[in-house]
């Protein structure tokens, strides 16, 4: 994954952590361990952070990168054992973007959740 995709990857997942307006100790080690992985600085994630409310969902460009990151994301919204309303519609939204309706994301939750 290029550094530019990895950016809009972690931003995606930060805006559903912070949906709720919470950002649960669990949510933020696993948003930690995505930015190691990915290969993002201290800089560039406490930049989306501090300026997550000018920030909007970007889409990626492949089905199948559409589709792993909508499983990641789901993973967010999942990660305090909660889905608040505001997470939910994020989800919803995204999957919508990509052609998914409220069913077939239901079912992709539950495909999560049971993995």
């Amino acid at each position: 994954m290029n550094h530019n995709k990895a950016v809009f990857y972690f931003q995606n997942l930060y805006l559903v952590a912070i949906a709720d307006k919470i950002l649960a100790s669990e949510e933020k080690e696993y948003l930690l361990e995505v930015a190691k992985k990915m290969g993002l600085s201290t800089n560039e994630t406490t930049n989306i952070m501090l300026n997550s409310h000018n920030l909007e969902l970007t889409m990626p460009e492949t089905k199948e990168e559409q589709l792993t990151q909508l499983e990641d994301v789901i993973t967010m919204m999942m990660m305090d054992k909660k889905i608040h309303d505001k997470e939910y519609d994020l989800c919803l939204r995204f999957g919508q973007r990509i052609g998914l309706n409220k069913k077939d994301l239901d079912l992709l939750i539950l495909k999560v959740v049971s993995e």
